[in-house]
């Protein structure tokens, strides 16, 4: 079956928070158990988390659910823009671009998926594994663009990005 086109014009007389996208990051998965799946918009007035589906490894993963909702998702994004991530979504976390105190992304090595870790000056810290099909320098790229343009420190360093007493801090604090 076909995908149905949409026409956006439908939509165009609709409400609309006027974010401006510099960098998107589609199709991130964090936490364990249940995983959470996520959108990483860094934009203009700062980087805004939308979190929009629980992840079990049989019902999930098993099923290709992940697929499936990170599928839907890309759609929703693509004919109605952010603002409907933003509304579809279970939980929708927005980062002020002066308490971001870095990102560190992580190429995730021979052996894993690349990784945005970003780090707040209030000690918080979101982290989220890319399950899409990434292209790393451009993922760096993009959002390196984002973080010069708010005086944030980036880096990309090569590895997984797993270091188990920051994992069991970010997991105690959230």
């Amino acid at each position: 079956m076909a995908a149905e086109e949409v026409d956006s014009a439908e939509f165009e007389d609709l409400p609309t928070t006027d974010i401006e996208v510099v960098y998107h990051v589609h199709y991130g998965m964090t936490g364990s158990f249940p995983l959470r799946m996520a959108e990483l918009f860094f934009a203009n007035d700062g980087i805004h988390i939308a979190e929009y589906a629980y992840i079990t490894p049989l019902f999930g993963l098993g099923f290709r659910k992940h697929r499936r909702e990170a599928a839907g998702m890309e759609r929703i994004y693509e004919v109605h823009g952010i603002d409907e991530v933003l509304l579809q979504a279970d939980q929708v976390n927005w980062i002020n671009p002066d308490g971001v105190e870095r990102i560190v992304l992580y190429s995730g090595g021979w052996l894993g998926r690349p990784k945005v870790a970003i780090y707040t000056a209030d000690g918080l810290s979101y982290a989220y594994r890319l399950h899409d099909e990434v292209d790393f320098s451009e993922l760096v790229e993009g959002i390196t663009r984002w973080a010069d343009r708010h005086a944030v420190e980036a880096e990309d360093r090569y590895g997984l990005g797993f270091t188990p007493v920051e994992s069991l801090w970010r997991f105690l604090n959230r």
